[in-house]
């Protein structure tokens, strides 16, 4: 896991292209375009190892439609210049943040920023013309600390498309505007279970002198690989700031190409969502009542109608005992995070292997999908 891994194998600009542009005609935006509340921006990608899916990024970025922003690429713990050369091609800002970790780089770029608001993007996401917009615009709001948009997939081919259309994967957000703060109810599951959002997001610059930012024991490259932009938005709602999701801030993120693929990101879910609920339930001992609520009623089946798609956990694609497995992995990578601050790389290495050894397992007697618990 020294490497962030990406969703799928690389494919060619024209697919995308036509897929973005099939997408657009089917979700436009209706933005308002006269101009209006227009704060200062940075556009921050993060990026590690990935040069030709940052060079795709940035091309992307420069057709936004937005009057005022810089772009800063943060180099996460590289192993050559190839990400600085593309940045320096692009006009873009660069920086290094040496130790691996997606939160960390993430923390380094809003740092390194000097205007109002800071937007983030993975190197393999790929914006609309508007998203810059439908962020930035909810900041008018003084309440607002942090603003969420709208994900949907790159169904690149027809296996692609029939996963995307049977498990609603690579989708996240929905139709509806929202504001959660401590006045909304459920405003803890919203924050911490995928009802507000995750890796389409905008935080204010000054937060992260208020706030200690992205939890650096979470997201990918480090032991517990997901759950920091759900605990972003938990603690600054903690705090008693206000969150917005808005489905005017739209971006395209590749998703699983075959069912493969599909369980092997599904398992990889599940032990990090397991490691995240861990942490929780021993680091924020005033919410475990809601929490262990909360996990009850999933394991009984309770739909959430705040999640969009709103069925797409209830389908078992992975073995059972490969989930329970799964479970107990996450915990225990919990109780490591704990006693290993900054993993080492060989140590994040072995936890990889020992994550792909789940994988395997789970492909070897494929299976047609179930139904489970949520």
């Amino acid at each position: 896991m020294d490497e962030y891994i990406p969703c799928c194998e690389p494919i060619s600009d024209s697919i995308i292209l036509e897929e973005i542009e099939s997408l657009v005609l089917r979700y436009s935006l209706s933005l308002d375009k006269s101009g209006g509340f227009a704060p200062t921006c940075t556009v921050v990608i993060c990026t590690r190892n990935r040069p030709e899916q940052l060079e795709r990024c940035l091309a992307t970025v420069s057709c936004l439609e937005y009057p005022r922003f810089d772009v800063l690429v943060v180099d996460n713990a590289p192993s050559d210049e190839a990400a600085r050369d593309i940045a320096a091609r692009s006009g873009a800002h660069y920086i290094i943040e040496p130790t691996v970790g997606l939160s960390r780089a993430r923390n380094r770029g809003a740092r390194a920023c000097k205007s109002e608001i800071v937007a983030y993007l993975d190197d393999d996401a790929l914006p609309d013309r508007g998203w810059l917009t439908g962020l930035a615009r909810e900041f008018e709001d003084p309440e607002v600390m942090a603003v969420t948009g709208r994900t949907f997939a790159l169904k690149l081919g027809p296996e692609a498309e029939r996963l995307c259309a049977l498990f609603g994967s690579g989708e996240t957000g929905g139709p509806q505007w929202r504001k959660v703060d401590r006045q909304t109810p459920s405003w803890f599951e919203l924050a911490n279970f995928g009802g507000i959002g995750d890796g389409n997001m905008a935080f204010r610059r000054c937060a992260f002198d208020l706030w200690p930012g992205f939890e650096e024991r979470l997201g990918r490259g480090v032991t517990l690989d997901g759950g920091e932009e759900h605990h972003a938005f938990f603690s600054l709602i903690d705090r008693g700031h206000s969150v917005v999701y808005t489905p005017h801030a739209v971006m395209y993120h590749p998703c699983p190409q075959t069912m493969r693929d599909l369980r092997a990101r599904h398992l990889r879910d599940l032990v990090a969502s397991t490691g995240y609920i861990t942490l929780l339930f021993v680091e924020e001992p005033r919410y475990r009542g809601r929490l262990i609520k909360y996990v009850v009623e999933a394991l009984q089946g309770t739909r959430r109608t705040w999640r969009h798609p709103v069925g797409a956990s209830s389908l078992r694609i992975v073995p059972r005992w490969r989930m329970v497995l799964a479970y107990l992995y996450g915990s225990l990578l919990y109780l490591r995070s704990r006693l290993v601050r900054t993993p080492s790389v060989s140590l994040i290495r072995r936890e990889s292997a020992v994550l792909h050894e789940l994988e395997l397992h789970s492909l070897e007697k494929p299976a047609q999908p179930k139904t489970s618990a949520n």
